[in-house]
């Protein structure tokens, strides 16, 4: 059974309001997910603090880490129940679009503070998703209209960034799995 997310977007983004950076829900759960699919050994205090800023965050840092939990539950043993922490979609698309990019840069910060090259890389079913991300969060969601062809294809890209991150997690799990296994060879 599938256990959901600690917290909705609204009840995570009240909480990071207490904090001194205020950063968007959307792009903490991204941080969070491209840690855990870079198969990040970043300490919680220093990914921590990018979301908090500085001062004692007790309360925040209970909610970070449960939701830290549920997104490595999530991909470990669920991958097809993983999903971004997005604004429902009675909010207007232009936010929602707003809030998956911001998801994008958030999961591309985890990916680099995990060691993950962004640029750089050899040709790859793998940089291509990486490279896709990063043209996703680059999007001008400014232009997006209400409209139903511009809500269909934000459903579409939305299902495209969580399977590329998917497959990034299970990469990338599996590249660290073959690591491991050539350590133990030497």
């Amino acid at each position: 059974m599938n256990k959901p997310l600690p917290y909705q977007f609204a009840s995570l983004s009240e909480t990071l309001s207490q904090t001194a950076l205020k950063m968007h829900a959307s792009q903490v759960h991204g941080l969070i997910s491209g840690l855990l699919c870079g198969q990040s050994k970043v300490e919680p205090d220093a990914w921590e603090a990018l979301v908090t800023g500085e001062g004692d965050h007790a309360d925040v840092h209970a909610v970070l880490q449960s939701l830290h939990e549920a997104i490595h539950q999530q991909l470990v043993d669920f991958l097809f129940e993983f999903d971004l922490l997005l604004p429902d979609d009675e909010t207007p698309l232009v936010e929602r679009a707003e809030a998956l990019t911001v998801w994008c840069q958030g999961f591309l910060t985890g990916l680099k503070l995990a060691n993950v090259p962004l640029t750089g890389r050899d040709p790859s079913e793998l940089t291509e998703g990486i490279d896709d991300l990063v043209e996703i969060a680059k999007m001008n969601y400014e232009q997006v209209v209400e409209s139903e062809e511009d809500e269909h294809a934000f459903a579409e890209l939305v299902e495209y960034v969580r399977m590329v991150a998917v497959f990034i997690y299970q990469s990338l799990a599996g590249d660290e799995k073959q690591d491991d296994n050539q350590n133990q060879l030497h």
